[in-house]
């Protein structure tokens, strides 16, 4: 036992004494902390390749530089960290821990949703912790690399890395790796020349954000997304030019004699899946759907979203914008533009109150009230009670004023289940895996339901006796598993880099429905084809349909969309005169800059 203990207090000596030794010698823990920060930046490389995998990883090396910008900011922090505590561990463990983890969450974000961490999904981190219970994430091999190299390395470091600086060295390291740390942000992690020149490896989708994000790997283009892109080709003195564009038209006005009640439903995933001939049904699922585009104006919107962030449309609906700021102060929009002519806004959401943040959004929007789910005792997320609740406020409505409503479904939500399916089946299994198939049966069992009782709703409203129009449209396409999986079963086209694809991923019906008291009013029968429009688009298409002159931003929206009426900020696309580019025109490319910088100028001032 004594010589067990004298053994040990020799092999405690030994490493004691060589850790003197490490600590008199400070090239090696300088050269070790770069070595270990290196691979730091290897390991969010790895990560950042996401569903591309090894391919991806490999091929960034084919460009050094693109995987210096993406592996120096390691580095540089790594030491900025050891220049502040003096601890080589500790500032390669801070530095790892927290570049590995952002690399994480954008490598699981890709899993569930297909596009990358960029800053502002910051904004949504709360509301995106509560929901992900509900999804399974791929703990694979790459995620355990991470954790293993974060483990190993930092025992290493803590052990061999002992070499503790002066002052002196420690604050001239500091404020080197400061100052070429702000000089690299202001120059090569901002040229958005330097970021496009990227070469992008074949088979990546050049259409989408999403993939060209991926294709230049995590950090870099997690840096570059910093600065409000937007902005980056706005001309010199944009703001006056913008307020002088703005001032140059006339607010329309609503006539008293021609106001009608209007209520909007944005429906949870809903899409019409009969556009997909791989699908089998037993029966026509959408048909009371079907029922109402005869009867309507109906079309297509192109969404920028797929699968989730319902705010993405659903805030391009209300405010006409196509890049969207955090709202979190008193904003223009279309629901303003209602109370100005002297509608009383309200709407209720079957959902929290916290969930985006709508509580403080739609006050800033400018809506009178709004409703959730905590506003009523016994209430759930069901169309059922939706449909109740939202017929009880329209019924109890001040009948002197005129009323805007929106409301949004919740009950549709993804995912849907994998383990079983219900008792009806919608569609046969053809092709479908099992769980496939479950999940594809069960979110057309939602649809069902919701798809009448949306028809019920309209039927309840053909007698009032009060003129009133309906605008009822989906968010998104569903999430059907992990990887788009029912999609790829079905063998449905959902390649974005082919119109087809790009059409069939972010697509989602639309329907303009009115009374026959609101047809008389108006004098107009709100039947046909509406065409495809994005949906910041869709305001200005409900209002040409009543034959309403919008505000100032509207109007300027109207003429842009005259040659293009698909602006997608998801993928790289657009529709110009009725095709579907990549590239505008250089007629439509100087148009489309004017747009967004009159949008700029009207999202930051707030006109009171």
């Amino acid at each position: 036992m004594e010589q067990v203990e004298q053994e040990s207090k020799s092999s405690c000596s030994k490493l004691k004494s060589f850790q003197r030794k490490v600590a008199e010698k400070p090239a090696l823990t300088i050269i070790g902390l770069f070595i270990l920060s290196l691979g730091t930046g290897f390991v969010t490389l790895l990560l950042g390749a996401s569903y591309f995998g090894l391919p991806m990883f490999w091929a960034y090396f084919n460009q050094p530089l693109l995987v210096v910008l993406n592996v120096l900011p390691a580095v540089l922090i790594a030491f900025l960290l050891y220049a502040a505590v003096g601890r080589a561990w500790i500032a390669f463990f801070g530095t790892s821990l927290v570049m590995e983890l952002l690399a994480l969450v954008s490598f699981f974000k890709c899993q569930l949703r297909g596009d990358p961490l960029i800053p502002t999904d910051f904004l949504l981190t709360g509301e995106a912790l509560k929901f992900l219970p509900n999804y399974t994430l791929n703990f694979n091999w790459k995620v355990w690399v991470a954790v293993f190299y974060l483990i190993a390395a930092t025992v290493f470091a803590f052990y061999f890395l002992r070499y503790r600086p002066r002052p002196a060295f420690r604050g001239g390291v500091g404020a080197a790796m400061a100052v070429f740390s702000v000089v690299l942000y202001m120059t090569a992690y901002t040229d958005a020349d330097l970021y496009n020149s990227m070469e992008i490896m074949e088979g990546v989708n050049k259409w989408s954000n999403a993939e060209m994000m991926i294709a230049r790997g995590f950090t870099y283009p997690f840096i570059y997304h910093f600065v409000d892109e937007e902005t980056r080709d706005f001309e010199p003195g944009w703001r006056d030019k913008a307020a002088e564009t703005l001032a140059s038209y006339e607010d329309g006005v609503i006539p008293e004699d021609k106001k009608v009640n209007v209520v909007a439903i944005m429906l949870e995933s809903f899409a019409d899946l009969t556009e997909f001939d791989a699908i089998d049904f037993t029966e026509d699922v959408f048909a009371p759907w079907h029922a109402l585009q005869q009867e309507s104006v109906y079309g297509s919107l192109i969404v920028s979203t797929f699968g989730g962030n319902t705010i993405d449309t659903e805030r391009k609906f209300m405010t006409g914008f196509v890049h969207l700021k955090d709202f979190q102060h008193p904003t223009n929009s279309y629901v303003r533009f209602f109370k100005e002519q002297g509608y009383y806004a309200e709407g209720y959401h079957a959902g929290n109150n916290w969930y985006y943040d709508r509580q403080t959004v739609h006050a800033n929007l400018g809506f009178d009230s709004y409703y959730f789910l905590e506003d009523y005792e016994g209430s759930d997320r069901t169309d059922e009670f939706f449909f109740k609740t939202i017929k009880e406020l329209y019924s109890r409505r001040d009948k002197s004023t005129p009323y805007f409503m929106y409301n949004l479904t919740y009950e549709n939500h993804g995912p849907y289940p994998t383990d079983y399916t219900g008792e009806k089946a919608y569609l046969r299994r053809g092709n479908l895996s099992d769980e496939g198939y479950n999940i594809l049966n069960n979110y057309l069992t939602g649809v069902a339901g919701t798809a009448q009782k949306v028809y019920e709703f309209i039927d309840w409203l053909r007698s009032d006796e009060e003129p009133v129009v309906v605008v009822l449209f989906g968010d998104h396409k569903p999430w059907l598993g992990n990887g788009c999986s029912v999609y790829h079963e079905l063998g449905v086209n959902i390649d974005t880099s082919t119109p087809e694809g790009f059409y069939n991923f972010y697509s989602t019906p639309y329907i303009i429905w009115a009374n026959d008291a609101a047809k008389e009013v108006l004098g107009r029968d709100f039947t046909g084809y509406g065409g495809v429009i994005s949906p910041n688009f869709l305001m200005n298409k409900l209002f040409e349909e009543c034959g309403w002159t919008g505000n100032a931003w509207m109007q300027i929206s109207d003429n842009f969309r005259k040659n293009v009426d698909v602006i997608s900020s998801a993928a790289v696309y657009f529709r110009e005169n009725g095709e579907y580019t990549a590239e505008l025109s250089e007629e439509s490319k100087n148009a489309y800059r004017e747009f967004r910088q009159i949008e700029y100028y009207w999202q930051l001032n707030f006109k009171g």
